[in-house]
């Protein structure tokens, strides 16, 4: 499967259903919320770590990102100031990056909500950052607890953010597709039983509870 097919059929799905693939694993905190949300995010990741209330590299990967990919920034959880305002994501929005997503904080959240680059934050504050340095870009890097690479998968929605690795997306892609066939055929139970006329609610409950239930007696 290329990228460009994983990117497609990440699309089809949402941050939930990549999370139940991966055991819930590679989710970033549930601090990381949405700043601006239009529709699902889904792209490759470029990594970007800064030192706290610092925005230099940020600058430096908006202009070494390609169209389509995303921005993963290491903010250390700071408060210190927002990383990020309107005229960065604008830059970032012309130039084709598709999102930007933050351990950190922003700013200028009214003018955000009118851009169609995605925006993922800790929060916003009117504080602007330093511009000093250090950091590094492309390099391994930790976003809302979350270890990323550049080149993993992010998937983000109103629930929140997803990281999938890339040598193993394939895999959580396909799992995430049985889990969503799954839900579809569960949801469909669901809403054909008519508890006014059973009497047996076996049949509406999911086939693992009682198999669970009876593991956890036997421990």
């Amino acid at each position: 499967m290329t990228d460009k097919e994983i990117i497609s059929r990440l699309e089809k799905l949402s941050s939930t259903l990549i999370a139940d693939g991966m055991n819930y694993e590679n989710v970033m905190s549930y601090f990381i919320k949405p700043m601006n949300y239009k529709k699902i995010l889904v792209g490759k990741a470029r990594t970007i770590s800064v030192y706290p209330g610092d925005n230099l590299y940020i600058h430096y990967g908006i202009y070494e990102a390609k169209p389509g990919e995303i921005l993963v920034v290491d903010g250390k959880g700071s408060t210190v100031s927002a990383y990020i305002g309107n005229l960065m994501a604008a830059t970032a929005e012309n130039l084709g990056i598709k999102g930007i997503v933050i351990d950190g904080l922003v700013r200028d959240k009214r003018e955000l909500e009118e851009m169609d680059i995605q925006i993922y934050a800790r929060g916003v504050y009117s504080k602007g950052p330093r511009k000093n340095g250090p950091g590094t870009f492309d390099e391994t890097i930790q976003c809302g607890g979350t270890v990323v690479n550049t080149s993993d998968f992010i998937i983000a929605d109103e629930d929140g953010v997803v990281v999938i690795p890339h040598n193993y997306a394939e895999e959580y892609v396909v799992k995430a597709e049985n889990k969503l066939k799954y839900e579809a055929e569960r949801l469909s139970t669901i809403q054909a039983f008519n508890r006014d006329k059973a009497i047996d609610t076996s049949e509406l409950e999911p086939k693992w509870l009682r198999e669970t239930l009876k593991q956890q007696s036997n421990h």
